[in-house]
């Protein structure tokens, strides 16, 4: 029996090899969604025997964060904290580590890809031939890249990877964040803006927000009427900072050329959501972070975070205010 006791509340692993080799010799590594019933008094009952918690999308609201009574650290598989009731934590003296650096790459190539496919007409061009079609019509105009500005919202660590790498294939590039000064962004290529300004300006508007109060549905009607005429639209930070229905009718009116959907407010869509099967739509399942080297860097570093804690030292990446 070791000395501690690690509990994993749900994972999208084959297995726990990296947590378990990491935390060996010091830590018991119990999975909640798999070891024990997923009723909440169950979990409960589980957590309170957790002297650190690893996350992914369970639900840490404030009665499960009540239930942990020695918990010195909960450490999250990703970036974003939304399903993680923070200042819960806090006013229990419990931090809340994510990793934010574990997927700059895969995230911000995804959201260009996205762009690139959606304005090169890909989407139009395949389906067109597959009906034994070969019509350059079908997705016209078509623009150069060199020609458009791009617009990142929220110019944090993925935003800035985003307007790096649209800069070097010859796109302008403005961003929008309320937490930045011109100063914070002297040495990037993007031009710090204020939203409506990023909206009016814009052929392309890429969203790498947090989903915060202020953020939840940033993204309705009056936004999309503000953007560009054949504006494009993508999302690979989180579903509800956009309203769906709005952006449908903006796309069914022509008001914006396509968009590109890594994320949905409830996953996966349902059936009747008009956003899923759209025909100027591209979506990817909640993939945009993907690569196995991001995967194995998530889960080594949160195993690290929980090592060092447990051990006596001080965590990393920690979001509690």
């Amino acid at each position: 029996m070791s000395e501690y006791t690690v509990v994993v509340t749900d994972h999208d692993f084959t297995d726990l090899s990296i947590e378990r080799d990491g935390l060996a010799e010091i830590a018991d590594v119990v999975e909640l969604t798999s070891d024990v019933g997923t009723e909440a008094a169950d979990a409960h009952e589980t957590l309170a025997r957790a002297d650190a918690v690893i996350n992914l999308r369970y639900d840490l609201d404030a009665a499960a964060i009540e239930a942990l009574e020695d918990c010195r650290v909960i450490s999250r598989y990703g970036i974003g904290v939304d399903n993680i009731d923070v200042e819960a934590a806090s006013e229990r003296g419990i931090p809340v580590t994510n990793v934010p650096d574990y997927c700059l790459e895969e995230v911000s190539v995804h959201a260009l890809t996205l762009y690139l496919a959606l304005s090169r007409g890909l989407k139009s061009y395949d389906a067109d031939v597959a009906d034994g079609g070969w019509d350059r019509d079908v997705a016209t105009p078509i623009h150069r890249l060199s020609t458009r500005t791009v617009g990142v919202v929220g110019y944090g660590a993925i935003g800035r990877a985003v307007g790096k790498r649209a800069a070097a294939l010859g796109a302008d590039v403005v961003a929008s964040d309320p937490f930045l000064t011109e100063a914070d962004v002297a040495d990037d290529p993007a031009e710090l803006v204020d939203f409506e300004e990023l909206l009016a300006r814009s052929d392309f508007v890429t969203v790498h927000s947090p989903l915060t109060p202020d953020t939840r549905e940033l993204f309705d009607a009056e936004a999309f009427e503000r953007m560009n005429e054949g504006a494009y639209f993508v999302n690979v930070a989180r579903g509800p900072i956009v309203d769906g229905e709005a952006l449908a009718e903006a796309l069914d009116a022509g008001k914006i050329a396509g968009a590109g959907l890594d994320v949905f407010p409830d996953e996966p869509p349902a059936a009747d959501d008009p956003l899923r099967d759209h025909p100027k739509v591209l979506t990817t399942p909640h993939v945009a972070w993907y690569s196995e080297e991001a995967n194995d860097q998530r889960r080594r570093t949160v195993t690290e975070i929980v090592r060092t804690v447990l051990e006596g030292g001080e965590p990393t990446n920690v979001v509690n205010e």
